[in-house]
């Protein structure tokens, strides 16, 4: 059988959309992994807001049952409002990282549109060798039909003289 000539060029499509599958599969793991992260600075807030909240609440018992002085009430709120800078900081923390999130579904949609356009790339050569196979065969079938045909007229012009 005839050598496909375009078998080099085949080669290259096929590693080429099997590199776009595992960039691919690799952006789907970074943006798993930022939407991970996103959904744990959001669980360290509400942690954080919760703990506030709780220390006011203790700090606000604690005042009025007497067991804390009014002396101790000033650090007592130094300390919640430290907490409300750690919240803040964590609240620029989540903003920086839903970026981090969209950038990776830029990515992943990037990756999607290049295995696409690979895909389509070899499934077109893929059916171009089909359509040259085909056509071989034909040939090929058409030149064992002009063969037999020949031989055919051969063997009548023998038996006729």
């Amino acid at each position: 059988m005839a050598q496909y000539r375009l078998q080099a060029l085949l080669g290259i499509r096929e590693r080429a959309e099997e590199e776009a599958k595992q960039y691919f599969a690799d952006m789907q793991a970074a943006l798993r992994h930022q939407e991970e992260l996103l959904q744990e600075f959001e669980k360290e807030l509400e942690d954080m807001i919760a703990e506030r909240l709780r220390r006011r609440e203790e700090y606000s018992q604690k005042l009025a049952s007497g067991e804390m002085k009014i002396t101790d009430q000033s650090s007592a709120y130094r300390y919640i409002d430290r907490l409300k800078e750690r919240e803040t900081d964590q609240k620029y923390k989540i903003e920086g990282q839903k970026e981090s999130v969209k950038q990776a579904e830029m990515d992943l949609k990037r990756s999607k549109d290049a295995l696409v356009h690979a895909t389509q790339e070899l499934k077109a050569l893929l059916k171009h060798k089909e359509k040259w196979e085909t056509e071989l065969k034909k040939k090929r079938a058409q030149r064992q039909a002009d063969e037999m045909d020949e031989i055919g007229q051969t063997i009548y012009n023998f038996k006729k003289n």
